[in-house]
């Protein structure tokens, strides 16, 4: 056999061994295969890459989304949200952002009635009764049916009385202090003396001698305080005939409350639901105001005394 001659080796070598002018030639290919590739990088639209990636999206396979899936039957009671639709458009006509228009007022309108709580019909119920709530109270006598004993019973007691006297002589005897004549409630009812009902601005004139004749005298009688306005230091009360309903609910008889001026310098304080006298000079003197009397007593220069 043979050895190779040396120009099999120089060609083998060469072939092995590319000169340096190939190898420059190389690296200028591969540089200007970079630049083009780089230049068709930053020349591409971003919209590009996007609809791509929304193919990719829109492509995938449904293995892809098994564990969207797994985790909806874990959790049944919460309807999984359906993905909004997604628009494909060409790949060389740019994509411009959408300006939203204005919302109109009826948009606007509709919007506010979405936005508020929608009522159930109880609550709508609830906000259209203005009826009263239904209380539990016990029953009214006044309030129930009459009978017929009644109504004429009521007729009879609102027509006026015939006036006449019916306690002729009454006398007084005296007391302390200052030698006070001593007088109760029953000596100044009008219906009881003189069977007047209802109380009229001539019943002055109408009295009899002994009643008139107490006007300008000092009496001593006993009543309960009217509320006043205030608990102490008051110049002025009303002197009550007794403290229920005869005085202190509606409508009193005339001649069963009337004022108590105090003495200059003298305050009384507020006796609450206890019977007290008062001293002081009794007038007879019918007042009215628009029609209706309003009071027939007073008594002025008064004290209390409390025990």
């Amino acid at each position: 056999m043979q050895p190779p001659d040396h120009q099999e080796i120089d060609h083998v070598q060469a072939h092995l061994n590319p000169t340096r002018p190939f190898c420059f030639t190389l690296i200028l290919f591969i540089l200007g295969s970079l630049s083009v590739i780089v230049s068709g990088c930053s020349s591409s639209d971003s919209t590009d890459y996007r609809q791509f990636s929304e193919k990719i999206d829109h492509d995938r396979s449904p293995s892809d989304t098994t564990p969207v899936e797994a985790t909806a039957d874990a959790a049944p009671e919460q309807k999984p949200v359906e993905p909004a639709a997604q628009v494909e458009t060409s790949a060389t006509a740019p994509v411009k952002p959408e300006v939203p228009a204005a919302p109109s007022e009826e948009t606007t309108t509709e919007a506010a009635k979405s936005d508020s709580p929608v009522s159930s019909p109880a609550e709508k119920n609830a906000s259209t009764d203005h009826s009263l709530p239904v209380v539990a109270q016990r029953p009214d006598p006044k309030k129930r049916a009459l009978t017929k004993e009644e109504v004429a019973q009521e007729k009879i007691a609102s027509e006026p009385r015939e006036v006449k006297i019916l306690v002729k002589d009454r006398s007084f005897r005296t007391t302390s202090p200052e030698n006070a004549l001593l007088v109760n409630y029953d000596d100044l009812d009008l219906l009881k003396v003189m069977n007047m009902e209802p109380v009229t601005p001539r019943a002055p004139e109408l009295m009899p001698e002994w009643l008139k004749n107490l006007d300008g005298k000092r009496i001593r009688i006993r009543g309960f305080m009217y509320p006043p306005f205030q608990q102490t230091g008051n110049e002025y009360f009303l002197l009550a005939r007794d403290n229920q309903i005869c005085c202190f609910g509606k409508n009193p008889k005339i001649y069963d409350l009337f004022p108590v001026i105090m003495r200059e310098g003298v305050t009384a304080d507020y006796i609450l639901n206890r019977p007290f006298d008062v001293v002081g000079v009794f007038h007879i003197n019918a007042v009215s105001f628009d029609g209706e009397l309003e009071r027939i007593y007073t008594i002025d220069d008064a004290i209390v005394i409390d025990k």
